[in-house]
């Protein structure tokens, strides 16, 4: 007999229940007991815990309810030991501001409040909200005031993470929202969803974040019974159906933040009354017997991240979709255009999918039914030692005509990056001037590893024609610093730096022959197709 959607995913889940349980100090005799973050309660690596890492709460909070015959956590008596334990480590680790660090000491770092937070506002809402020990309760009062004063702009994901935990705490006995700006943040989160479904993620959609923002409306929703959360999760249920290949895998570095991920807990909510969310969960959960599979990929970080917490918690309602769709991709030539997001998509009927997104510069992802089989990651050069530059970035500045059916150009300019190494110096003088602007300092970083658009004066147009049997791409390189530098294909890595991305895929063995350049004077010209 058939495993059922439940059973394939219990089955994945279980086996990398030890190394979840791993992450966690155990022994109540110990001062870190309650501490998800190893490389600090054990390795000690780190002379301080990640308290991001403290979602892992939610996973033993789950179990202990969660009956199936080989689920050694339930009804066990430790469970609630460990996880008040959990609950009164994180409150040790707040801040006098209120935040919590996540990547080094005095950060006040937004995702740690924000996911921690929603993490401690879940445990008590499946306590039905009882009211929590005095420590924990003015450590959950803290992180209110400061998040509610704190807003996240450029990653949404964090953003609704946010107002789930300011949404869910607010329910606790003794804690005090600010209810209008509760509101007023609310509505502006629901207003920067785009009309094509997705919600920016520093300048553009990406999947992965997109499930976990979903994740967070539903929590919303569920408690508040604001059905502008439902509206934009059905939104952004179209929008993640779309990025699904025939394969039942998604295009990792179509992707704004390049995340190979898609978690499931709000699109399992929405399964039990929505066929297109039901078949998304069928596509991608019968995936989960392949090695390559992206669970079994996940690191230990995002083991306790939300990664795995919320597929844990998906597994309850799979056994209650509705019936699917008959299909994602029904018609023979299925063609999707999302201009803001600069993505376009092609499904041919169940055995090819197309992805081309011109805002990175033109990339390319081609899928059949066993899984991607062609790339194309656009150009690099390199400028000196430590420095590259890269037609392959998300660019606000490239200009994009997508208007042609099946014709795609891209102009801009390439982008010059350089590597961050890390050095004792480096993080000495992180910590020193941490102590003194805290959270002032993060702009700062974000600009330097995620943003930066130093451009060189070398111009590319791309031109992607996709045709019925084969993809076309032409590049023209022009500008005086050609002479000094040498062209060559970009490989899978994108130089954004992302903390959930940068794990192996199968993608990064696939090779693309070389092509001839034509060269004339300050101008290079290359052509590519691709048979499909």
């Amino acid at each position: 007999m058939n495993d059922s959607l439940r059973d394939k995913l219990w089955k994945l889940l279980r086996r990398n229940l030890p190394r979840v349980l791993s992450q966690l100090n155990r022994d109540q005799d110990s001062p870190l007991f309650g501490s998800f973050d190893r490389n600090f309660w054990h390795y000690k690596i780190r002379d301080f815990s990640s308290v991001i890492l403290q979602q892992g709460i939610l996973i033993p909070d789950f179990l202990k309810d969660y009956e199936a015959e080989d689920n050694p956590l339930f009804n066990h008596p430790l469970m609630e030991e460990w996880i008040q334990g959990s609950l009164k480590f994180w409150a040790s680790q707040q801040l006098r501001s209120g935040s919590f660090n996540e990547y080094y000491p005095f950060e006040e770092g937004y995702p740690p409040t924000a996911f921690s937070l929603y993490t401690v506002g879940l445990v008590f809402k499946n306590r039905g909200f009882s009211k929590p020990e005095e420590k924990v309760s003015g450590a959950i009062q803290k992180a209110c005031e400061w998040l509610i004063r704190h807003p996240e702009r450029e990653a949404l994901n964090q953003e609704a993470a946010g107002l789930a935990g300011l949404t869910l705490c607010s329910k606790i006995p003794g804690i005090k929202v600010d209810d209008n700006k509760l509101k007023s943040r609310l509505s502006e989160l629901y207003d920067r969803q785009s009309g094509e479904g997705w919600f920016p993620e520093y300048d553009g959609p990406d999947t992965g974040y997109l499930s976990v923002t979903i994740d967070c409306l539903w929590d919303i929703f569920e408690v508040s019974g604001d059905n502008r959360a439902y509206l934009a999760i059905e939104k952004a249920v179209e929008y993640i159906a779309s990025m699904i290949s025939v394969s039942g895998e998604t295009p990792i570095m179509i992707n704004s933040r390049n995340t190979d991920y898609i978690v499931f807990y709000g699109i399992s909510r929405m399964a039990e009354s929505n066929p297109l969310a039901s078949l998304i969960l069928q596509k991608l959960i019968n995936n989960t017997g392949k090695p390559d599979y992206y669970l079994n990929r996940t690191d230990d970080r995002y083991i306790s991240h939300y990664v795995y917490q919320s597929c844990f918690r998906s597994l309850p309602f799979l056994d209650k979709i509705c019936t699917p769709a008959k299909s994602l991709h029904a018609d023979n030539k299925k063609n999707i255009i999302y201009r803001k997001a600069g993505i376009y998509i092609e499904h041919r009927k169940d055995n090819c999918s197309i992805y081309v997104n011109a805002g990175k510069g033109g990339i390319v992802n081609i899928f059949n039914t066993k899984g991607i089989i062609d790339v194309d990651f656009g150009w690099r050069a390199r400028l000196s030692r430590n420095n590259i530059a890269v037609t392959h970035w998300l660019n606000k500045s490239y200009y994009i005509n997508m208007d042609s059916k099946d014709n795609i150009v891209i102009t801009g300019k390439m982008s010059a990056h350089s590597w961050m190494k890390p050095s004792p110096a480096k993080h000495i003088i992180l910590r020193s001037v941490s102590y003194f602007f805290g959270n002032r300092l993060i702009p700062w970083l974000k600009k330097l590893m995620i943003f930066g658009d130093k451009e060189i004066d070398v111009s590319f147009t791309r031109q992607v024609i996709i045709h019925d049997h084969s993809i076309e791409i032409e590049d023209d390189f022009t500008g005086k610093a050609l002479s000094n530098i040498q062209l060559y294909r970009a490989p899978h890595y994108s130089l954004r730096h992302v903390s959930s991305a940068g794990l192996y895929v199968p993608e990064e063995l696939l090779s693309i022959e070389e092509t001839e350049a034509i060269k004339e004077k300050d101008k290079i010209h290359f052509k590519r197709i691709i048979n499909l």
